[in-house]
């Protein structure tokens, strides 16, 4: 691997976990704001948490997209640069362990999103 792709892979793999964590960061800022929205029956707040929903929805999107994107380099690379590296130092149950977390953080990231994008719909349309 030559090294200008070695650090097209690194930082491939370091923005890949930076959209797994935005994600998560939507989905929780989501129910956040949703929580704090609720019993607010004031047209001004109601047309700004929908503006900072349309955001919130677009950075989730964004990093959606990324994750899937990036995730193919990513998969395509791990037997040659990634688990190699984690062998070599004795990291293999960190890797794993960080995938699991990854995991975990995406899942819950696209649940909490996917699960309050259509409360906004529904706050939305009472609006």
């Amino acid at each position: 691997m030559s090294p200008a792709f070695a650090v097209f892979i690194l930082m491939n793999n370091y923005f890949h976990d930076v959209a797994t964590a935005m994600l998560l960061a939507c989905g929780i800022a989501l129910w956040v704001i949703i929580k704090q929205r609720e019993g607010i029956k004031d047209p001004v707040a109601a047309d700004y948490f929908l503006k900072l929903a349309r955001g919130i929805n677009g950075v989730a999107k964004f990093s959606l997209a990324w994750i899937i994107l990036a995730g193919i380099p990513r998969v395509l690379t791990f037997k040659s640069f990634e688990w190699p590296n984690a062998v070599e130092k004795h990291h293999e149950a960190g890797l794993i362990a960080k995938y699991a977390i990854a995991v975990a953080m995406m899942i819950v990231g696209a649940w909490l999103w996917a699960k309050l994008s259509k409360r906004i719909r529904e706050i939305k349309s009472s609006v």
